[in-house]
């Protein structure tokens, strides 16, 4: 039933853009922030994702892909930090488990790949980087809007993609500090994607009729549980008075 469905043009040119865009969009935000900075943080972040919608309507641990990140904190105070990042992941489903009838029928399959820019604001519990109180942990919070931009391919072959679209991820964490330098975290965090053609299989989507399209009431998911390591970059004070 799938194999008459339209095959999106996606134009290659747009990627390089949205990707230069973004980064020159951090790269803004990064100098607003620098002057409140106390200091700040580089990473690299590695974990898995894994899709929800209406193709999978559980999660699957069968589902997840792998997904990467580098990123750049700024910590405002004890508790408050933003962070800016930039990475690449893959999303897959199918329709192994049937919840009904139509989805018996359809057999629908897909996988894609997406690039992503996310800002975020992250509370920490504690004050795990105060060296007087010996707190080398903390649980956190993580919460903020990115910017992505999905291609894919369903079971038939055909190609498509879900244009650039707003993300809203949410999430949870435990940080621990190795030593002055290094910290090294794990979270997971649940992303809403504002888009319900993720799967190819929206009621919008050319040749599904006959109610196989899902739900057209709820949008697709994201979920992506990683760990990551960064080391943090201080400022170096210069001597004053005298010593000038």
């Amino acid at each position: 039933m799938l194999s008459s469905l339209r095959a999106y043009h996606t134009d290659k040119t747009v990627l390089p853009k949205f990707l230069k865009k973004s980064f020159l969009i951090a790269a803004f935000l990064l100098s607003t922030f620098s002057a409140k900075a106390q200091d700040s943080e580089v990473g690299f972040e590695l974990g898995a994702y894994n899709y929800l919608g209406d193709v999978a309507r559980t999660y699957d641990f069968g589902n997840s892909t792998l997904g990467a990140q580098f990123f750049v904190k700024k910590h405002l105070n004890n508790g408050f930090n933003t962070r800016i990042s930039a990475g690449y992941g893959k999303l897959k489903g199918v329709d192994n488990e049937a919840f009904d009838v139509f989805s018996a029928n359809r057999k629908a399959s897909f996988k894609g790949r997406f690039f992503n820019v996310d800002f975020l604001w992250e509370y920490n519990f504690l004050d795990y980087r105060d060296e007087k109180l010996q707190k080398f942990w903390t649980p956190y919070i993580l919460f903020g809007l990115g910017a992505y931009k999905y291609t894919g391919e369903d079971g038939s072959g055909t190609s498509y993609d879900s244009g650039l679209n707003l993300k809203l991820p949410i999430g949870i964490g435990l940080k621990y500090r190795i030593d002055r330098r290094w910290t090294l975290a794990a979270s997971t965090s649940a992303i809403k994607t504002n888009s319900d053609t993720l799967d190819n299989v929206s009621v919008d989507t050319p040749s599904i009729k006959d109610y196989r399209g899902g739900n057209p009431n709820d949008d697709d998911w994201m979920f992506f549980t990683s760990i990551s390591i960064s080391y943090t970059l201080y400022k170096i004070v210069c001597p004053q008075g005298k010593f000038r």
